[in-house]
């Protein structure tokens, strides 16, 4: 293998970074350590990522794309620019590809292989979705890897004391919070939580909508040519007022020239606070949530982390040292994910090279439960049964067995839920398992259907039609459990014998 890099692909701003001669180095792309998360298309054809791309935000908002990563994974999302469609994978693929060469240039070698960071609280269709536009940018993914861990990694890489950290993690478009065990450099993640649909794009909302009404702007203004590249305009101006914010109690926002009048208005922190409460208290349930499901208090936590660059924002920082305690901030705070990343990246691409740092052992944990629509045979009634329960330790896999009802079926259809309910609904679907049964029979057929989540979080089934004799003698423990792991190894050494598995995502 060649040399290995660690790629935070962020929704506002990417980083990557490399571990080599003992020491972990961030990579400028086009001479930062950031890069804008950003494409946009010219008229002649050509793509430009970063930077470049940013610029073009005001001049052509409508061929330029941000804040992507949030719809990644999202078949129905798609972007139309220049009479061509375009979707979430591309753009990342666009971004990934751009740091691939850029990588490539500094190290002085091509650069094929990479651990690219994703938000813990990730679905399966995310993780694959990101997975794909790395392989589509030429990239061999050797993991993909939980924000919150490789900012973990990064801040206690030989520390040499045991900790209970939690990493609090708001990025653009997502927020994580995650509680670790780090003992010597193992880290093992207890619990996760998140929500990946609010970052500070969410702040940056609620600030410019309040500022919108100042300016009594219509909807017919707000959905014109004119009116997104006014929108995008104000939407810059609402970023460097945040950051003003984090410094100062008051802040001055001033535009000569925007939907057709002008901007003079001053923002103070209380009413900064008071517009974006609602967003902070989201981010606080998930701290409870998490604590909770890790079976801690606040008092068992050593250290919180702040990790993205959203939580720059007094407000973040003053509700975190309220909820647990006065949280650490790194200075390389932009940087310090990718970093992570980066030294995990060594030490899956060259363990025995004395170049890669201690060696480091990392287990993550499944951030939702999976289950199957199921008759429940005591109350008759259609529930959820969990085969994999949030917070289990990757990889790991679940299996269930599956009976036909009627005579000569020819399949089995199982309805997929992501969901840490027993009730299932519309929206916690995820997809249809169709086992396709081999020999059809008068009496009641047996499947067993195995799902399994590697170590990226990635979900994949596989299934079997087996005997009665094979089934209940040998797959059930003392305790009526499921023995899954004997399950397991009868799938995959052929005892039992395969059936034709159909998934339809499509809900």
């Amino acid at each position: 293998m060649g040399t290995a890099i660690g790629i935070d692909l962020g929704t506002s701003n990417s980083a990557v970074a490399v571990y080599r001669r003992g020491k972990v180095e961030t990579i400028p792309v086009d001479g930062r350590k950031t890069m804008p998360s950003v494409i946009s298309y010219k008229d002649n054809g050509q793509i430009l990522v970063g930077n470049a791309a940013k610029a073009r935000l005001y001049i052509d908002p409508l061929n330029s794309i941000a804040s992507s990563k949030r719809f990644i994974g999202n078949r129905d999302k798609v972007y139309h620019v220049h009479n061509r469609t375009v979707t979430p994978v591309d753009v990342a693929k666009n971004i990934l590809e751009k740091i691939r060469v850029e990588a490539s240039k500094y190290i002085g070698e091509e650069v094929k292989d990479a651990v690219i960071t994703i938000p813990a609280y990730f679905t399966d269709e995310q993780r694959e979705a990101t997975r794909k536009a790395g392989e589509m940018a030429g990239l061999n993914v050797l993991r993909l890897l939980s924000e919150p861990t490789a900012a973990a990694i990064a801040y206690g890489l030989d520390k040499e004391r045991n900790q209970t950290i939690m990493v609090y993690d708001l990025g653009g478009g997502t927020f994580d919070v995650s509680i670790l065990k780090v003992e010597n450099n193992n880290f093992r993640v207890v619990a996760v939580d998140g929500d990946s649909m609010l970052g500070g794009d969410d702040f940056d909302e609620a600030i410019t909508e309040y500022l919108m009404k100042k300016l009594n702007v219509s909807g017919s203004v707000k959905n014109s040519n004119n009116g997104s590249t006014a929108i995008q305009q104000l939407k810059e101006a609402v970023e460097e007022l945040k950051k003003e914010l984090s410094e100062s109690d008051f802040a001055d926002i001033t535009i000569p020239d925007i939907f057709g009048t002008h901007l003079d208005e001053e923002v103070d922190i209380h009413t900064f606070n008071q517009l974006t409460q609602s967003l902070l208290d989201r981010t606080i349930d998930k701290i409870q949530e998490v604590l909770k499901a890790a079976g801690l208090t606040k008092n068992d936590i050593s250290r919180v982390i702040l990790v993205g660059g959203s939580t720059r924002m007094r407000a973040v920082q003053e509700v975190v040292a309220k909820q647990i305690k006065q949280p650490y901030i790194a200075d390389n705070i932009d940087e310090i994910v990718a970093q992570g990343a980066a030294i995990m990246a060594a030490n899956l691409s060259a363990p025995d090279l004395d170049s890669t740092p201690v060696p480091i052992e990392v287990e993550e944990v499944t951030s939702h439960s999976i289950g199957i629509g199921l008759i429940e045979m005591e109350t008759n009634e259609f529930k959820v049964f969990h085969l994999i329960n949030k917070n289990t330790k990757l990889p790991c896999t679940g299996a269930e067995i599956c009976f036909t009802i009627q005579p000569y079926q020819k399949e089995l259809r199982l309805q997929v839920y992501r969901t840490e309910s027993r009730i299932p609904t519309d929206e916690s679907k995820i997809g249809e398992l169709t086992l396709k049964i081999h020999k059809p029979q008068a009496q009641e057929v047996i499947a067993v259907a195995l799902f399994e989540i590697d170590q990226s979080g990635i979900l994949t089934f596989s299934s079997a039609e087996v005997g009665r004799e094979s089934l209940i003698f040998r797959s059930y423990q003392e305790d009526g459990n499921l023995d899954i792991p004997l399950i397991e190894s009868m799938l995959h050494s052929g005892d039992l014998r395969p059936v034709k598995v159909v998934i339809n995502t499509n809900k």
